[in-house]
């Protein structure tokens, strides 16, 4: 299977992780675990990660031996790109060359998923091909017919969640797993089995996560690399975040939500715990919370002024931009056609519809016999973009968390936070959402991409916040919230920051 995916490690990368992880197997060094050791890279492509290895291993073997060694059971690699492959192989033989040793590499061409791996392994390596399902269901559909993928597959998970998996069933007891990926699997739900699977059959040792792309010609990913050991210590983890450095008790690194991989300092880890602690509800609790609509076809409807033909069908429609902190744009950029399979269309708009029928005919949701045509593919509910609601953008580096009570449509980047019920108080739960006590628990528990928040659904969700049981407590916010709406003011933002923070019990003034 080609996955047309080819992003090699860089080599300080490739020589720190080779260096980190033959150190921590090798703690206790003998000439026969030198000799003995088998590593394995099972999506080597070029060999970046294995010829740092075998560089590594010929500088211990001088230590040990005090000459340079080669042992052929040392390093195996496993790649699908025949061209890489013969790559890797000249790149080791001048390797060899250079520390005066004959030798080879034991390199299969073969896509390493679907081989079947009797021999177990010291140390497993790897920076595996990033694939998301939705753009590669061909790849997704043939590994899922397997035993292997039929084990392990998940819905919306990346391909690469694979590779770890079957790197932690080759690897030996007390084995090291040694991986570069993105970072977005820490928190992810759709990586919940495999945090499983990490938590349940060993524990790490090291982690290093950048809020940016360590590739040059990958920017905008943001990655990590971790080291794992297939055994239970006990022993504190090292984390290294974005150059803060730090380490964290084994307990702490998996969250209450869902096994969620949390890296807190241990200077904030009391604040994250009294907020938990002094919480009565989550936010799920509380209110209900939907996407913005997916059109599926934008440039058929969504205009950028307003159509007095198709007057009856359109809605106001905004941009993520065009949320604020307490407040949303008054005037919306965009209008659109609004429909949904309740709509019925007159003349003049099936009239325009038609002529482009058969791009709409191609949307999945039409196709799947779920809308009609000439629908929105998702309208969602339109009674959220109605009645009051609080809008956040999807993706924000801060809580910027708007409230209007005016028909408020926009696309899936919106999400809409909407009361369950007439006895629940927007305004109140608004001051929460915009306080520091809130950024301060979803920026260390919620989701994020590199340094921006990611205010989906679930994690939204969960997060925990104090609700007074009467209504008594909740007017001093509520009045200052309705403040903020009609004129943000700084001095009175702290005095909301101030009550959250003494109901929590914490001073996070210190460390903003």
């Amino acid at each position: 299977m080609e996955y047309n995916y080819k992003i090699y490690t860089p080599e300080e990368y490739a020589i720190s992780m080779a260096k980190i992880s033959l150190d921590k197997y090798l703690e206790k060094t003998s000439k026969e675990k030198l000799l003995d050791i088998k590593i394995v890279d099972i999506s080597c492509g070029s060999g970046n990660l294995l010829l740092a290895m075998l560089e590594e291993l010929l500088k211990v073997s001088k230590k040990v031996f005090g000459e340079y060694k080669y042992s052929e059971k040392w390093l195996t690699g496993f790649d699908i790109d025949s061209k890489a492959l013969d790559t890797l192989k000249k790149r080791a033989q001048a390797l060899f060359f250079k520390y005066g040793i004959e030798g080879n590499l034991n390199i299969k061409e073969c896509d390493s998923l679907y081989e079947k791996m009797d021999e177990k392994y010291d140390i497993v390596i790897g920076n595996p091909p990033y694939l998301g399902e939705k753009n590669h269901k061909e790849v997704f559909h043939i590994i899922k017919e397997t035993d292997f993928g039929k084990k392990y597959y998940k819905p919306k998970m990346d391909y690469f969640y694979f590779f770890i998996e079957k790197g932690i069933d080759i690897l030996k007891e007390d084995g090291i797993l040694v991986y570069l990926t993105t970072n977005y699997w820490l928190k992810a739900d759709s990586a919940e089995g495999l945090r499983e699977k990490l938590k349940s059959e060993g524990e790490f040792f090291r982690i290093e996560n950048y809020s940016h792309s360590i590739f040059k010609d990958a920017i905008g990913q943001h990655n990590v690399i971790f080291y794992w050991r297939k055994s239970k210590s006990e022993e504190e983890i090292f984390v290294k975040d974005d150059g803060l450095e730090y380490e964290i008790d084994q307990s702490n690194i998996f969250g209450e939500e869902h096994s969620k991989i949390n890296l807190i300092p241990p200077f904030c880890k009391k604040n994250i715990e009294k907020i938990r602690m002094n919480s009565n509800k989550i936010l799920g609790d509380l209110l209900n919370v939907n996407q913005g609509i997916v059109s599926g076809a934008d440039k058929v409807f969504v205009f950028d002024e307003y159509k007095e033909e198709f007057g009856d069908y359109l809605k106001p429609f905004y941009k993520n931009k065009d949320v604020g902190k307490y407040e949303v744009s008054k005037k919306p950029p965009f209008w659109i056609i609004y429909l949904n399979g309740k709509s019925k269309l007159d003349e003049n708009l099936m009239s325009y519809l038609l002529e482009y029928k058969s791009k709409l005919s191609l949307r999945r949701e039409v196709v799947n016999n779920r809308i009609n045509w000439w629908e929105l593919q998702w309208a969602r509910d339109e009674e959220i973009f109605l009645k009051p609601k609080i809008v956040v953008r999807q993706r924000c580096k801060t809580n910027n968390f708007g409230y209007t009570e005016n028909p408020f449509y926009s696309s899936a980047d919106v999400y809409y936070l909407t009361a369950k019920n007439s006895e629940v108080n927007l305004f109140y739960i608004l001051g929460y959402l915009n306080s520091k006590v809130f950024y301060y628990w979803f920026n260390y528990i919620g989701k994020k991409k590199g340094k921006n928040l990611e205010f989906y659904s679930t994690p939204l969700k969960e997060c925990p916040l104090y609700y007074p049981d009467k209504e008594e407590e909740l007017k001093e916010i509520v009045g200052l919230v309705e403040k903020q709406i009609d004129n943000y003011d700084e001095g009175i933002q702290e005095r909301i920051d101030l009550y959250f923070s003494k109901i929590m019990g914490i001073d996070i003034r210190e460390e903003q």
